[in-house]
Formats: C-alpha cells, sequence, structure tokens
C-alpha cells in the first residue's frame, strides 16, 4: 500500500511540471547553479514579445556596463556578471542588508528562433533590455522535393 501512495505523490508533481511546460512554452528558464560556480543570486527578470520580436528586460542595478556579459549559444542565452560591494568601511554594523553582491547569473532557453545577427543588448539606468529579432521557423513547413 505504502510503494501505491508513493507513486502518487510523485506523479502529481510531473502532472503539474507539464501543465506548467505548457503554459510556458515559449521561454524556459534554466537552474544556473552548476554553470557558474559561487553564484550569489539571479537578477529579476521580465520576457514579452510582439510580433516582431522577444524582449528580455533584467533588473541590474548598481551593476557597470562592463561587468556584464550576455551570451547566446544555440537557444540558450546567458546574462552573468558581478555586483560589486559598495562599502569600503569593513567596520560597519548592518541592521539591515537585503541588497545581494557578488556573482549573478540567469539562463534562458529561448524557444521561438532569433536572428542571432541582429540581436541588441542596450544597458541604461540600472536595466538591462535585450531585444532578440524573431525569424520564421522553417522546420515545421514542409518543403515539396521532386523525385526523379
Amino acid at each position: 500500500m505504502a510503494k501505491t501512495k508513493d507513486i502518487k505523490e510523485l506523479s502529481i508533481p510531473v502532472e503539474l511540471g507539464g501543465m506548467l511546460n505548457c503554459l510556458f512554452k515559449n521561454v524556459m528558464v534554466q537552474e544556473p547553479e552548476a554553470s557558474v560556480p559561487n553564484m550569489n543570486h539571479e537578477p529579476a527578470v521580465d520576457m514579452f514579445s510582439n510580433v516582431e520580436n522577444v524582449i528580455i528586460e533584467v533588473e541590474l542595478p548598481g551593476v557597470r556596463k562592463e561587468d556584464i556579459e550576455v551570451d547566446l549559444l544555440r537557444s540558450v542565452l546567458t546574462i552573468k556578471g558581478l555586483k560589486y560591494e559598495c562599502f569600503n568601511d569593513k567596520k560597519i554594523n548592518f541592521v539591515c542588508m537585503e541588497r545581494s553582491f557578488g556573482k549573478f547569473c540567469k539562463i534562458i532557453e529561448l524557444m521561438h528562433p532569433v536572428d542571432t545577427t541582429r540581436i541588441k543588448a542596450v544597458y541604461k539606468n540600472g536595466m538591462l533590455t535585450i531585444t532578440l529579432p524573431k525569424v520564421q521557423d522553417r522546420r515545421g513547413v514542409p518543403n515539396k522535393i521532386p523525385v526523379e
């Protein structure tokens, strides 16, 4: 009896995962811990699309532009960098500290094909905006091949 109960409990997350995959079929976010050693945090990200582009906005307040790295390999977009602490005095006793410092990373798998030659990343006022122009996915379009 206990084995049957365990199997049912394990099947629930799988079913929920399947429903979530259907809801978020255009974008998948992966866990970056294995790919970035000593990562301290993940930045907040908003993703949306229109007819022409997929747009990703990443909150990076206090990060210098030269400390941000954006890479695209196949369909995986990686945003990583470093946010330095702004405190020089080591004798500070914090009452509250909610900001994060150190290495950050966000890995996003794009489910829509994009034009890699026209990707644009702009960093302004603590916000990184990445614009990825969509291209038509021709993998699912039948192509008539003449038989000789």
